[in-house]
């Protein structure tokens, strides 16, 4: 059973809980009125003690519900079964099935009929329509204080009062079970939504194991031409004084640093796709973090103009930190700046227990639908990108426990927020 499951069993079982401290209450108020207002004689000793019983369980449910112990549909059977054992004692001694109140039967297998169909269900109805037939003949029967029925009681007025009690019993039961069957469709529909975001993580997340294949594959294949460019970088200037020629040995020297730093970036994707991940990082200060993440970036663009704006981000907690997380934002931050005309805005700053980065870029932006296809598919509006960098951003972001959102601004271009949770 997945944790969704479990997850709506709980939220169920509590729904139960709710609804036996509002039977609880219920037969409380309805025995106060038989005593005192209808002048009844029930017999105050025994429903006293299946009111305690019935106060107990639910307390010990209630302590099982805390305990975030895994619920299944047995513990709901079990439940709905003490629901009616419970219910049936009291109506033994109340009157039985003379007893208007017989309409409460009903709720808990309306209950079982949404949450667990079948062999159970089954079960619980041939229970209650045993007791209720039992209690057609084997019951204690309603008396009232002679004195005031006969005052009170004229012609056919107990039969009225039967009769009343029937129509309140059919407006309680109906309220609840409207009231509980509309929650559990809701809480259905929510499971069905849950199954559907798991479905659709586990699609990104096999796009990430395909992608994640593809750059290792790539990252293997480039290092042979890489080796023999820098070969050939080597001996371009064989033969040549650099005295004479000072702008070819430049040439070299800058082809040599971008060789090099394409081994770098190839190193990095290969221990990002290989052995790599999330769950192998280590703690660290989230000042330090942002610095080592805009080091980086800096070293891969040192030309890019941008401007930082830093809240206080002194805190005692940290982040969980590994290179994806940092490929990611650098990741963004290298599309905000090709979009850009105009120096990047970085903004940082603690939000409770998240770390929130903003940056602004004055961009194009984009439109609706890409928004909405954003971390989805890849897509890109670059006339030679292919969209990889900013799924797979936007993917890791969210593994990580995070989350990511762009913003259009007033003044033209986007705003990405991304929030990182803290430890």
């Amino acid at each position: 059973m997945s944790s969704d499951t479990f997850s709506g069993s709980t939220r169920i079982l509590r729904q139960l809980y709710f609804l036996r401290n509002i039977t609880i209450t219920f037969v409380l108020v309805m025995t106060m009125m038989a005593l005192f207002g209808l002048k009844i004689n029930l017999p105050v000793l025994p429903l006293s003690i299946i009111i305690l019983i019935m106060a107990v369980t639910n307390l010990i449910t209630r302590l099982f519900i805390d305990s975030g112990k895994p619920i299944t549909n047995k513990i709901i059977f079990i439940q709905l079964l003490l629901e009616i054992l419970s219910f049936s004692l009291i109506l033994y001694f109340a009157g039985g099935a003379t007893n208007p109140f017989t309409f409460f039967y009903l709720i808990p297998l309306a209950i079982s009929a949404t949450v667990i169909p079948g062999l159970s269900t089954w079960l619980l109805t041939s229970l209650t329509v045993i007791l209720y037939s039992l209690l057609l003949k084997y019951y204690v029967p309603l008396s009232y204080n002679m004195m005031d029925h006969q005052t009170a009681m004229a012609g056919d007025g107990q039969f009225s009062q039967h009769v009343s009690g029937m129509w309140f019993g059919f407006l309680v039961s109906a309220i609840l079970v409207t009231w509980f069957i509309t929650y559990l469709s809701k809480e259905l529909k929510q499971r069905e939504q849950d199954i559907a975001d798991a479905k659709q993580r586990e699609m990104r997340d096999q796009q990430m194991v395909t992608l994640g294949t593809l750059a290792a594959g790539t990252a293997h294949e480039l290092g042979t031409p890489l080796a023999s460019l820098a070969i050939i970088a080597g001996e371009i200037t064989d033969g040549f004084s650099k005295e004479e020629n000072p702008e070819l040995f430049e040439n070299q020297e800058i082809l040599r640093h971008q060789i090099q730093r394409c081994k770098k970036i190839l190193s990095v994707l290969s221990d990002s796709t290989g052995e790599s991940r999330a769950d192998e990082g280590y703690l660290m200060p989230v000042t330090e973090f942002f610095e080592l993440v805009l080091s980086h970036w800096h070293d891969q663009r040192p030309d890019t103009l941008y401007k930082t704006g830093l809240d206080s981000l002194q805190t005692p907690l940290q982040l969980l930190y590994d290179k994806t997380i940092s490929q990611a934002l650098i990741n963004l931050l290298n599309n905000s700046a090709d979009a850009s005309s105009d120096p990047i805005e970085i903004h940082a700053t603690i939000d409770q227990q998240q770390l929130l980065i903003e940056i602004r870029d004055s961009g194009e932006g984009l439109s609706e639908e890409q928004l909405a296809m954003a971390g989805e598919v890849s897509f890109s509006n670059k006339p030679d990108g292919m969209g990889i960098g900013l799924f797979l951003a936007i993917t890791t972001i969210r593994r990580s426990g995070g989350s990511i959102e762009f913003q259009h601004r007033q003044s033209g271009g986007t705003s990405t927020v991304v929030r990182l949770a803290l430890i």
